[in-house]
């Protein structure tokens, strides 16, 4: 879809940026760059690759609607592998931590977020300048 005009999703009743695309139950956006990030949801447009070769969403793969994903995506090539210290196969191992986050979630509704054996994983930074955070 086309971005709208700010006159037509401006509403200052409700104090934000609404989306109109029918049938939309999004909160109303705090401004205008978070609302038209919102509505390439509703489009097929991939516009951002990660850069690196052969990856599955390259240029000319999958690649991402916004931009943000993809930032997001680069850690999974940059990433030590967050394993899971619950597990005894050492299998599950994921590259945000995040994922692995989740996963304890979901499958070790025991165990607290503030574990030490889960924190001692989680402490893990990718190598490199930027080490996995947004500039």
């Amino acid at each position: 879809i086309d971005r709208m005009s700010i006159d037509i999703v401006s509403n200052p009743q409700i104090g934000g940026f609404q989306c109109r695309y029918p049938d939309c139950t999004a909160q109303p956006f705090q401004n205008l760059s978070l609302l038209n990030s919102h509505l390439s949801v509703y489009h097929s447009n991939r516009p951002h690759h990660c850069p690196v070769k052969g990856c599955p969403r390259s240029e000319g793969g999958k690649g991402f609607k916004r931009k943000n994903e993809m930032i997001r995506h680069g850690l999974v090539h940059d990433s030590p592998g967050y394993v899971c210290p619950f597990c005894s196969d050492s299998e599950h191992k994921y590259p945000r931590p995040d994922n692995l986050q989740r996963h304890v979630r979901v499958h070790h509704v025991d165990k607290d977020k503030d574990d030490p054996q889960l924190r001692e994983v989680l402490a893990q930074r990718p190598e490199g300048p930027s080490r996995g955070r947004r500039r």
